[in-house]
């Protein structure tokens, strides 16, 4: 019988250290066997400084393009060593879309987003199907892409209401300035949930953000996500820097915005805001 001491810890505390959330936790443990958590008498998991240090490795084999279910036999080895990146992952989703195979490409998401850190399905799963997706040589590619982007909605919107309790204290609401898709903001949704904030998404483009600040305040909101996908304008960009000046309101914003305007809003560079 397992017991919790000073130098255990809980599930989601790993969680909240490691940056992998706790579904993706029990699936390393049920489908690969990486970690070994000690139990309570209840079953509650109880984690150790090792089993910290084994994420930590398990992330740098990720980072380096390897998917999950070969960074077992890798462990005993050093991340510096790791081969070219394998793209299995992407292509099985490809191959899915290919065929408008519509149920198992929803088996293949619902799988690989309780197997991997978000931050690691947008570099190595979707941004390669959206580049493969983007290409104009055939016009059942719009069919394709409709597919691919209904799933993906589909699937990270149920990921998102079911972290939302885990998250429930870091709440955060979402912004477009620019016109964007609805794909485009569930995915920076979802990053912005791996970074522990339960996020509310506004649909419509709000350039009032005056407004959009003053009702957060009301709702007990502290956090204001912005993003766009094209360059903003000035009077958006004094928005925003209204935005940055309020105490009791912390501002992330999207890499797009950091990358584009940087040199004119450098508070996106302080501290207290997160680049996304």
């Amino acid at each position: 019988m397992a017991y919790k001491t000073p130098h255990t810890l809980t599930i989601s505390q790993v969680a909240d250290q490691t940056g992998v959330n706790p579904v993706t936790l029990r699936a390393w443990q049920r489908r690969y066997g990486l970690l070994a958590p000690e139990r309570t008498a209840k079953g509650h998991r109880l984690y150790r400084q090792e089993d910290v240090e084994t994420i930590a490795h398990i992330l740098q084999w990720l980072d380096k393009g390897v998917p999950i279910s070969k960074v077992k036999p890798l462990l005993a080895h050093s991340p510096t060593s790791a081969e070219a990146e394998d793209g299995s992952v992407a292509q099985e989703l490809i191959d899915c879309i290919h065929t408008f195979s519509v149920k198992r490409l929803g088996k293949a998401l619902d799988m690989i987003l309780k197997e991997y850190p978000f931050y690691w399905l947008v570099e190595h799963a979707f941004t390669p199907v959206d580049q493969w997706l983007g290409d104009e040589g055939e016009a059942v590619r719009v069919l394709q892409r409709d597919l691919w982007q209904s799933a993906v909605i589909d699937r990270c919107r149920t990921a998102l209401a079911a972290n939302a309790k885990r998250h429930a204290q870091s709440r955060c609401w979402l912004v477009s300035l620019t016109v964007t898709s609805e794909y485009q903001r569930v995915l920076m949704a979802m990053a912005l949930n791996e970074k522990g904030y339960s996020v509310t998404i506004l649909s419509s483009p709000h350039q009032q953000l005056n407004l959009v600040v003053e009702v957060m305040r009301e709702q007990g909101v502290t956090t204001l996500a912005l993003m766009a996908n094209r360059r903003l304008d000035r009077a958006q960009i004094n928005q925003v820097r209204l935005c940055l000046a309020q105490n009791d309101i912390d501002v992330v914003s999207q890499a797009f915005i950091c990358s584009v305007h940087g040199d004119e809003l450098e508070e996106l560079k302080e501290n207290k805001t997160l680049c996304i």
